[in-house]
């Protein structure tokens, strides 16, 4: 879940193979011909807008008229998790409407198909789907378009069924995405397992982390991240203590169960 490490590996003409495997376990077109006619795109906006962070995507590749995009949602705080999937369509959403076509008899066009990919570093309460796929439907479920589509990932509910299930039970698409996010080495070459493009991954992650330039983007990427972990980890303990502190609950239990000082939950009253 490192943007460093996604673009480094993904976003890359000469390790292309990699992305494309992800991708082909969702569309009904072979590693092998996916992997011939993909292309990457790059400035797919308005250049005017290519600079502006809500105009970037982590990943976009065309297959015929179609394009392909992937976003990397790697931050865990709930707060954040809406704010990000809704970036994500815009996103699509722009694609989709970037470079229409006119038929020749210019009464019609021909929009491209948008599929978009999230990684999501979080999952909802009461969402135990590991992969879940939107379209736009009415509430029969007639679809009305083939041509957006959404797949969400949620890592989080992925790792609970390793976890739950063992890796016996993951099914091979499962276990590639699981290995692509996991941070422990070993782990990672138990799930691959005799996959031999996860040990090519594996084998170039590890030089990729060896680099020393990259090593030092890197660590403070993780930095940041922890920082930001750390300030949302704090921001929910004062909304619980402050929740507490409506119900009357005596500031003791609160410092107590919060492990915030009797100073600071004094000045939450």
């Amino acid at each position: 879940m490192s943007d460093t490490l996604f673009h480094t590996i993904f976003y890359n003409e000469n390790r292309l193979k990699y992305s494309v495997k992800f991708i082909s376990y969702f569309l009904d077109i072979s590693y092998e011909e996916l992997l011939e006619n993909i292309r990457l795109s790059k400035g797919e906006l308005d250049k005017e807008k290519h600079n502006n962070k809500e105009y970037r995507s982590d990943y976009v590749a065309g297959i015929d008229d179609a394009r392909i995009n992937i976003e990397v949602n790697n931050n865990s705080n709930s707060n954040s998790n809406m704010k990000y999937l809704k970036r994500n369509m815009d996103y699509a959403f722009k694609l989709y409407g970037s470079k229409v076509k006119r038929g020749k008899d210019k009464s019609t066009y021909k929009y491209r198909q948008i599929i978009q990919f999230n990684l999501n570093n979080f999952s909802f309460v009461g969402n135990n789907k590991v992969i879940d796929i939107y379209t736009i439907n009415n509430k029969g479920k007639l679809r009305l378009s083939n041509d957006i589509i959404f797949i969400q990932i949620y890592i989080p509910n992925l790792r609970r069924k390793w976890y739950n299930q063992g890796i016996q039970n993951l099914t091979e698409a499962e276990r590639f995405i699981l290995a692509l996010v996991e941070p422990n080495i070993i782990s990672s070459k138990e799930l691959g397992g005799d996959l031999k493009i996860m040990k090519d991954y594996i084998k170039e992650v590890n030089e990729v982390l060896d680099d020393e330039y990259f090593g030092e983007i890197y660590d403070k990427e993780l930095a940041l991240k922890e920082e930001s972990y750390n300030d949302g980890a704090k921001d929910n303990t004062i909304n619980m203590a402050k929740e507490m502190i409506k119900e009357k609950i005596d500031i003791g239990t609160i410092s107590k169960i919060t492990k915030l000082s009797i100073e600071e939950v004094e000045k939450l009253k």
